[in-house]
């Protein structure tokens, strides 16, 4: 009678287990958030100024996600034709495992300061700390380059570090 309650009493807490009633546990909630600097290499160089606030959830030690929103200022020059270029981004990007890729959107603006540009980038990187390299393709309207509009990095290339200044766990 012992051995049977013994086995009762196991087999019920392996039941529970195998559902993780047990070992449930909250997952680690951070938010992160502060001001970013970067350089964006394309046809042209431009320096780049924001703020990011970013959202993360582990539920194990390699398993996390993140999603973060941005949003910035570049500065570029086109020295061909002497050509200042000044920038708008807001953006998100998502991350889905502690060691993977970022994919994101960027709403964008250029302005040559007479005529402006407005479109979409979709990008995609790989974030290491507070370190996130990341590549896109700008589509800007007017599509056609022609001599009324102004050149603009299409594809590009960026270097951004995250200064945290507010980090808070939930």
């Amino acid at each position: 009678m012992k051995h049977l309650k013994l086995f009762l009493f196991l087999l019920f807490v392996q039941q529970f287990n195998a559902q993780g009633i047990l070992d449930r546990k909250e997952p680690k909630k951070v938010v992160k958030s502060g001001p970013y600097i970067g350089i964006q290499s394309g046809r042209f160089y431009a320096g780049e100024v924001g703020i990011e606030k970013q959202w993360k959830r582990s539920d194990k030690f390699l398993e996390s996600t993140t999603n973060a929103l941005h949003m910035g200022v570049n500065y570029s020059y086109d020295f061909s034709n002497f050509n200042p270029i000044l920038g708008y981004d807001l953006g998100f990007w998502h991350k889905e495992n502690t060691v993977g890729l970022t994919y994101g959107m960027n709403f964008c603006m250029r302005t040559n300061f007479d005529q402006y540009r407005v479109g979409i980038c979709p990008t995609i990187g790989i974030k290491i700390l507070q370190f996130h390299i990341q590549t896109g393709y700008h589509l800007l309207a007017p599509f056609n380059r022609n001599n009324a509009s102004f050149d603009a990095n299409t594809i590009f290339l960026s270097a951004r570090l995250l200064i945290v200044n507010e980090r808070e766990r939930k």
